[in-house]
C-alpha cells in the first residue's frame, strides 16, 4: 500500500491526515501541519500522489501517541515492565517501529486534549518516554531509506483505550504551565512551607530518603493511616522522577507505622 492508499484508507476511517515534505517528519511547504489535517477523500485524493513519496502525518485529535525511546524488542519488553512496574501500564495497541527504532505507541482517548508534547521521565540509558497530543508520522512513510512499520496486527482502528495515567501526567503538563508567581493572600504556616517543599519534588540520588520524610510527616499530621498511605503513593508518582517501585513505598510506610505503632 502507497502512501496515498494509505491516507485514503485512514481517512475512509474517520482519521485526519496532512501531508509530510519527501523524506521528512517536516510538514509540506506552505501547509500547517497537523492543523490541516483532513479527512475529506476528495482532498486527500489531490493532495497525494503515489509517485512523490509523500509522508503521511497522523492528527493526534481524539488519539495519544506514547513514544518510548528504544530500539529492538528486547529492550521494548524491558520498558514495558519497568513502565508497569511503576504503575504506568501501557496496554497493547497498535504499534509502529520509527526510523531511528524507537517505538510508538498509540492510544484512543475518551476526552479532548491539548496539542502538546511531553516528556514523561528518563529512564536512564538515553530511554525515557514522551506523550503526544499533536500529530506524528504514520506508516508507510519513509525516512532516509527507512519505511515505518507496524509492529503487531492491531489496526489503528482497533486502538486500546488510554490508560487514566497518560490524562494525569498531562494535566500535570498544562498546571505547570500556569504563572503561579503571585504572592500567598494569606500568612504562610508551617504546613504551608512543607507542602511547597513537597512541590519541588526529588529526583534520582535521594527518592527514598525524601520519600521516607515526607510519610513520617504525614503521619505527624494525625491523619488516618489509610490516608497516609494514598497521599505517599499519590506523592510518589507526582513528585519523585523516577517514582520508587510500590514495593519501595509500600516497604517506607510498612516501616513508619510499625515505629509510631510501638
Amino acid at each position: 500500500m502507497n502512501t496515498k492508499e494509505q491516507a485514503l484508507n485512514l481517512a475512509s476511517q474517520g482519521f485526519k491526515v496532512f501531508q509530510l515534505s519527501h523524506n521528512s517528519k517536516i510538514p509540506l511547504k506552505n501547509t500547517h501541519g497537523y492543523k490541516d489535517a483532513t479527512n475529506n477523500i476528495d482532498e486527500i485524493r489531490n493532495m497525494f500522489n503515489p509517485f512523490n513519496n509523500l509522508g503521511i502525518g497522523l492528527s493526534v485529535n481524539h488519539l495519544v501517541l506514547v513514544d518510548l525511546d528504544v530500539n529492538n524488542n528486547d529492550q521494548l519488553k524491558d520498558v514495558l515492565g519497568e513502565l508497569n512496574k511503576r504503575r504506568y501500564d501501557l496496554p497493547q495497541t497498535y504499534t509502529e517501529r520509527t526510523k531511528s527504532g524507537g517505538t510508538h505507541l498509540i492510544y484512543k482517548a475518551d476526552r479532548t486534549l491539548k496539542p502538546t508534547n511531553k516528556t514523561l521521565f528518563s529512564l536512564g540509558n538515553h530511554t525515557g518516554a514522551e506523550i503526544r497530543t499533536d500529530g506524528v508520522i504514520i506508516a508507510p512513510s519513509c525516512i532516509a531509506e527507512h519505511v515505518y512499520k507496524p509492529l503487531n496486527n492491531i489496526s489503528l482502528k482497533d486502538v486500546a483505550s488510554a490508560p487514566e495515567w497518560i490524562y494525569s501526567a498531562l494535566e500535570r503538563k498544562e498546571n505547570n504551565d500556569f504563572n503561579y508567581k503571585v504572592k500567598a493572600p494569606t500568612q504562610k504556616y508551617y504546613t504551608g512551607q512543607k507542602l511547597d517543599a513537597i512541590a519541588q519534588g526529588v529526583g534520582n540520588g535521594n527518592r527514598n530518603n525524601w520519600l521516607t520524610g515526607v510519610v513520617g510527616w504525614l503521619f505527624g499530621t494525625g491523619a488516618d493511616p489509610e490516608t497516609v498511605y494514598q497521599f505517599a503513593h499519590s506523592i510518589n508518582l507526582t513528585f519523585v522522577s523516577p517514582p520508587l517501585p510500590d514495593k519501595e513505598v509500600n516497604n517506607i510506610f510498612k516501616s513508619i507505622l510499625e515505629r509510631i505503632a510501638k
